[in-house]
């Protein structure tokens, strides 16, 4: 594309994103770029459409991918990334973004693609996250087999082995100087990063079913679990989020500060609704705050 010098379409996963800077880019260069000209150049008889698009009031229509992609003098594989781009922001469902997403890396260049493909597989299994942790508190020479037998539930030792190599590759675990695999204090998903937000998820997703399987698999004195059920307002909701991000906040403050580390342990803290929309349908109650511990 003609933006090269400062923009790279692979690098985003929002088309909108990517119009927006691509738009602030050709301004920089001539102050009469106007959505008009770019109007023209894609053959879009109305200039209030790209700006429609651009500020979310409407979606890009299929039939307008490619005259986008053309006057943005997109390449080939740039098109074609671009238009799974467009599917991505649509689709409805974490599955259908997933998998337009495997698309996505499949046009990128080989170089980008490995990496996020890394990223992908370290997400999406529990015991990876796991072995990176336990590398803390677990002397580990060899090729990481022994790990195998540490998690709980256990995994195979082929699996360990392959986090292990994962974990390498990724840079997230590194020998030290008695040639012991530590877990380094390299960050993975940069906060700006537009892939951060389905990855997380999909590790969210699986921590999840680990705390589903731990109520019939680990003693009571091992875990806690508690579900508490209420009717809340919009404040009140926000007041919660609140609280629970503080106690996430003093939870680290707790680690860091924690000595004599002999086990790996996993919090999630779920706030989510159980009615839709913004209140009830039938008339409220005279008795509201109802809270029911389960």
């Amino acid at each position: 594309m003609d933006a090269k010098a400062t923009l790279n379409i692979f690098e985003y996963l929002d088309y909108r994103k990517l119009l927006a800077d691509y738009y602030s880019f050709k301004k920089s260069l001539n102050r009469h770029f106007s959505h008009r000209m770019f109007a023209l150049k894609a053959g879009i008889r109305s200039s209030g459409y790209f700006s429609e698009v651009l500020n979310g009031r409407r979606n890009l229509a299929k039939a307008q991918i490619q005259k986008f992609a053309k006057a943005m003098d997109l390449g080939a594989k740039e098109r074609v990334y671009f238009e799974l781009m467009v599917g991505f922001c649509h689709a409805k469902s974490d599955a259908a973004r997933k998998s337009i997403y495997g698309l996505m890396l499949e046009a990128m260049p080989v170089n980008v693609q490995q990496v996020k493909q890394s990223q992908m597989e370290y997400f999406a299994k529990w015991y990876h996250v796991a072995v990176r942790e336990t590398l803390s508190i677990v002397a580990v020479k060899g090729e990481g087999e022994e790990l195998a037998g540490v998690l709980d539930p256990p995994i195979s030792p082929a699996q360990a082995k392959a986090a292990i190599r994962l974990l390498e590759r990724l840079r997230l675990v590194a020998r030290d100087a008695e040639g012991c695999w530590r877990a380094t204090h390299v960050s993975l998903l940069s906060p700006g990063d537009p892939g951060a937000a389905m990855l997380l998820r999909e590790f969210q997703r699986e921590m999840m079913l680990r705390a589903a399987d731990a109520l019939e698999r680990v003693p009571s004195a091992q875990r806690d679990v508690s579900c508490v059920t209420m009717s809340v307002s919009a404040d009140g909701l926000a007041r919660i989020k609140g609280l629970a991000a503080e106690f996430h906040k003093r939870v680290l403050e707790v680690v860091r500060s924690d000595r004599g580390e002999d086990r790996v342990i996993q919090l999630n803290v779920q706030v989510f609704p159980l009615t839709r929309g913004e209140g009830p349908a039938l008339p409220r109650s005279e008795d509201g705050h109802a809270l029911h511990q389960n």
